[in-house]
């Protein structure tokens, strides 16, 4: 009998590989894949480790499986907040708890005039204002959205949610385009102060009115005037005024024709006044006046017919013109697709991301619109500024501009970079200078980046190596968390979470699978939070009827075995004084759980210890301070592929592991393993161990097995503990 020289694996960064690479010893990604990683973690380093478990949040509030999460990401460190989108409500969630009113708002009264966002209380019930009333008292429906006890929500008229195409944040403003609706803003003002309002498509200043000219002298020259004022801070230029006409001399310093208007209600930096003085229904700018005077003498001045007042424009006039996406891209707001021009694109003026306006003729600043020419439809699903603003359409990948060079009217060429048609219904995601995105009809991803040997997007399918776990299957939602392993998560419409562990300067993309005991992944979001991004899912169960839970993903370092060991689904944590009872398990009503105190196993949520949680609490044997309890992960599994070393002979000879050194980092000594998932033992502990201890070296282990043609290894993790496996060594034995 032979040994191979070498068999050792020293990292898994390759992630699961599909069956029909299985062969492959050829391949590098060979070296470092997995037959199966189940609920372990391709860490970015290359490690692997069994996934945290998913903490309890609380539950949605309605049932209905068209619950989707969005996030707020604030500017301020550890502020940001995931935000519940259910038919006809937002709530909100911040460091993992619901955001809630401290206690009963003010009481309402009938002598304050009250805005949309404003919050009351009248009967024992909190109100939320939905439109500005004066005495008008709750609960009115028209004026007032009745709160759930202390539970902050902000109403809205999207019914049908699962048609939300655009989802845009710049600054406190987050841009929301549907189908179904004008564009609307959630502006952010505090924890417990959003408002919902419609997007506007016209300047923040409103126009002068009641414009009067006073000529000079009496004559026959047709001499007309408007007049537009500029925004306090800003500049920005409103609307026209009214436009007043006169048969007058020509004006002197002697005798200037004196133009008069009323204010808005805004204060106003400055007056630009325009001219047209020969009834060409032309108006050339002649001067400003200070925004503290009304008032302007034309003494004579000559129209500078390059410098014209601005023309309205109101792109979004019917539900047919209605945008389906947004962005924000070198200033400027863009909005994408509609049912009249599904390939049309809307951009705002440099700097005012609600003004669309232009000028005659056109200046760089204006606003913009064009459509994505190609030869075949184009219709617009996404936008994503990166070097360029990036156009994913239902025919491809388009990238708009010049690089280096402002979008302008005059530089607003389109060129197609791809062929492939992106998934309209999920959302691509930005890594450094690449993004992510699921092309269309959903089962393979791709990532594209500005490549400057092709001097354009060059891209790859990062489903290759992993197509098993995409067929016959699509991705619903995908997000990214940056921190602390470089992962993007995707829910698959089976209600499995997969996650991509991905270093694009490294080369590195491996991926991983993840399953929930009694229920399925339907959403994920990542917002940053302390020490990393936190990843939050909608978890639909079936517990005592359908339920959907939010659950976030915990914390995976270990720095305290008795605190940290947090390995159980929808799970509750208690730290305190040793006790044996704990409470608030309602939302686990009926279910048999794991528990985890002090660090030690007490349940498995399999094993001989049966805990089961009734009337919102369960009893354990002993005391504890630290204890976690919650669902049991079923099964953390970790399979290597078959034993094979490019160059040699092994492929083809029967194979014997009679056992393995496993490279370990923190993590306990309770682990099954054997040949395959049928034929596993547990660990068996040395005299000075105990499985609750925290090791960190080699670990020896003894396996129950035959002369087979694969040579695999099978882990499993079925306690709620860490095992995180830095390498593999199998110690194997080949028939000449």
């Amino acid at each position: 009998m032979d040994r191979p020289e070498s068999v050792i694996q020293r990292g898994f960064s390759a992630g699961e590989l599909a069956p029909v690479l299985h062969a492959r010893a050829d391949s590098p990604r060979y070296a470092d894949g997995l037959r199966t990683c189940r609920n372990f973690i391709v860490l970015r380093h290359g490690a692997v480790a069994n996934r945290p478990g998913f903490r309890f949040i609380g539950e949605c509030k309605t049932g209905s499986s068209n619950v989707r999460l969005q996030r707020f990401v604030s500017s301020t460190p550890n502020e940001s907040i995931l935000i519940e989108v259910g038919a006809s409500y937002f709530r909100f969630y911040k460091n993992g708890a619901r955001i809630e009113l401290s206690g009963p708002a003010t009481a309402w009264s009938a002598f304050t005039n009250y805005v949309p966002g404003d919050l009351v209380e009248e009967g024992g019930i909190n109100y939320y204002a939905v439109a500005a009333s004066a005495g008008e008292l709750p609960p009115n429906a028209a004026f007032w959205h009745p709160l759930d006890g202390l539970i902050y929500e902000v109403p809205h008229t999207y019914t049908t949610t699962g048609l939300i195409g655009g989802w845009e944040q710049s600054g406190n403003v987050i841009t929301i385009t549907h189908r179904l609706h004008d564009p609307r803003e959630l502006v952010y003002f505090s924890d417990t102060n959003w408002v919902l309002r419609l997007a506007t498509t016209e300047p923040s200043t409103a126009a002068p009115n009641n414009l009067v000219v006073t000529p000079g002298g009496v004559g026959a020259l047709p001499y007309s005037y408007l007049i537009t004022a500029a925004a306090i801070d800003t500049y920005e230029e409103s609307k026209i005024s009214n436009e007043v006409s006169a048969n007058v001399a020509t004006p002197t310093p002697d005798a200037p024709h004196k133009l008069t208007w009323d204010p808005p209600a805004d204060p106003v930096a400055e007056w630009y006044v325009y001219c047209d003085p020969y009834a060409n229904a032309v108006y050339g700018f002649i001067g400003t006046a200070s925004g503290l005077v009304t008032e302007f003498k034309d003494a004579g001045f000559v129209p500078d017919f390059n410098i014209t007042p601005p023309l309205d424009r109101t792109p979004f006039v019917s539900a047919e013109t209605r945008p389906h996406v947004a962005t924000h891209y070198q200033q400027r707001r863009f909005y994408g697709g509609s049912n009249a021009r599904p390939d049309g694109i809307e951009a705002s003026r440099v700097g005012f991301v609600n003004n669309f306006g232009i000028s005659s003729p056109l200046r760089d600043d204006d606003a913009l619109s064009f459509r994505m020419v190609g030869y075949q439809q184009h219709a617009i699903r996404h936008m994503r500024g990166l070097k360029r603003l990036l156009v994913f359409t239902d025919g491809g990948i388009w990238t708009v501009g010049q690089p280096n060079v402002p979008l302008t009217p005059s530089t607003l060429g389109a060129d197609q970079e791809t062929y492939a048609g992106v998934a309209p219904d999920v959302v691509p995601v930005v890594i450094g200078n690449a993004v992510i995105y699921v092309q269309g009809r959903g089962s393979i991803v791709r990532d594209v980046r500005f490549d400057q040997e092709v001097e354009g997007l060059n891209g790859r399918d990062l489903t290759l190596f992993a197509s098993h776990l995409f067929d016959g299957h699509v991705i619903d939602r995908m997000d990214y968390a940056e921190t602390p392993h470089s992962i993007v998560w995707a829910v698959r419409d089976d209600g499995t979470l997969l996650g991509l562990t991905y270093i694009r300067e490294m080369d590195v993309w491996g991926w991983h699978r993840h399953n929930t005991k009694g229920g399925g992944f339907e959403q994920v979001c990542t917002i940053p939070e302390e020490d990393g991004d936190a990843v939050y899912c909608v978890v639909g169960r079936t517990i005592g009827g359908n339920v959907r839970y939010i659950e976030r993903l915990e914390k995976r370092e270990i720095t305290n075995f008795d605190t940290d060991c947090f390995f159980v689904d929808s799970g509750l944590s208690y730290s305190g004084a040793p006790a044996n009872t704990f409470a608030g398990l309602d939302h686990l009503e009926g279910e048999r759980v794991a528990a985890v105190g002090d660090g030690a196993v007490v349940s498995n949520g399999s094993d001989a210890v049966v805990l089961t949680v009734v009337g919102g609490s369960v009893t354990l044997p002993a005391s504890y301070s630290n204890v976690h309890i919650g669902l049991p992960i079923q099964f953390a599994d970790f399979e290597t592929l078959n034993l094979d070393v490019q160059g040699s002979a092994i492929r083809d000879k029967r194979k014997r592991v009679g056992s393995i050194t496993l490279i370990v980092d923190k993590s306990s000594r309770s682990f099954l393993s054997g040949p395959d998932s049928s034929s596993l033992v547990r660990y068996e502990l040395g005299l000075f161990e105990t499985v609750g201890d925290e090791h960190t070296g080699h670990v020896e282990v003894g396996l129950s097995t035959s002369w087979n043609e694969h040579g695999r290894v099978f882990v499993r993790q079925t306690d709620p503990l860490p095992l995180t496996i830095l390498g593999i060594l199998p110690n194997a034995l080949t028939e000449p």
